[in-house]
């Protein structure tokens, strides 16, 4: 366990040097109304805040988008993917729930599971939204893919250069399964391909992505699926979450666009 903390801890370390300076500098979007860290529990933890974004003067409707943030399951914060949710509400017309969840090793990923569906029935309750579109990045991608195929009301799923494939010895794969006693398909959701055919999905990656073959693959049994696999261009090298770091891009908004489009008909989807 003290080599797993070590290699977690160098992780965060790597993550704060990119997303320190990158949140700093952000633009957000204007025309979008902002309610900040709502306490989903009230136990008092900051794993347990989310923000809603939303579009005109109002939150409205029964339809939002769910936004799970990535960081290996080690790291991070809604406040890592609030440009893009910011802009994905702008773009959709419909909220955007952008939550935070308790960390590994605090807990293994039933407990997270548990978070995001505390999460679910908070907004249920408070805003009265029945229905959902699912999206996050990396491992919220997982995240977001794994909650799709557990809720009955969900219209689509959209992961972010997400991983589905999760060796077990190797990081974060064993913090993965500390504490917890999951079904083995967990550790590969491409083996639940037939359920995720039963709704909207798109698969978004990059050329420099080091998770794009796991993309290709999940797409790759999803013969209806929108798989966007965006090239690096002038400059703009298409990395790893590129989306949730450049929203701005040509490339991230492409991604938003993709997303945001299932929005359209969303209470009819089948």
């Amino acid at each position: 366990m003290d080599e797993i903390l070590r290699k977690a801890e160098l992780f965060i370390n790597d993550c704060l040097r990119y997303d320190t300076p990158r949140l700093s500098s952000e633009v957000l979007p204007g025309d979008v109304g902002v309610l900040s860290d709502i306490p989903y529990s009230d136990d008092g933890s900051p794993y347990h805040l989310l923000d809603v974004y939303y579009p005109g003067y109002e939150i409205s409707g029964d339809t939002a988008f769910f936004l799970i943030h990535g960081g290996a399951f080690v790291y991070g914060s809604k406040e890592l993917d609030r440009n893009f949710g910011m802009r994905l509400a702008k773009r959709s017309g419909i909220p955007v729930v952008n939550i935070n969840y308790t960390l590994m090793p605090e807990c293994g990923i039933m407990g997270i599971s548990r978070d995001i569906d505390l999460a679910m029935e908070y907004v249920r309750t408070r805003y009265g939204f029945e229905y959902f579109h699912f999206t996050g990045d990396s491992a919220g991608g997982y995240l977001a893919v794994l909650t799709a195929l557990g809720c009955d009301n969900a219209l689509s799923v959209s992961p972010i250069c997400g991983c589905y494939t999760i060796d077990r010895n190797d990081f974060p794969g064993a913090l993965f399964a500390a504490g917890d006693d999951i079904p083995p398909y967990m550790y590969d959701l491409k083996t639940m391909a037939d359920r995720l055919k039963q709704m909207k999905v798109a698969v978004i990656t990059g050329d420099d992505d080091f998770l794009r073959e796991d993309n290709r693959k999940l797409a790759s049994l999803l013969p209806s699926c929108i798989f966007y696999d965006a090239a690096s261009e002038g400059g703009r090298v298409m990395t790893h979450v590129f989306p949730i770091g450049h929203p701005e891009w040509p490339e991230g908004e492409r991604a938003i666009e993709i997303i945001a489009s299932f929005a359209s008909g969303s209470q009819d989807a089948e």
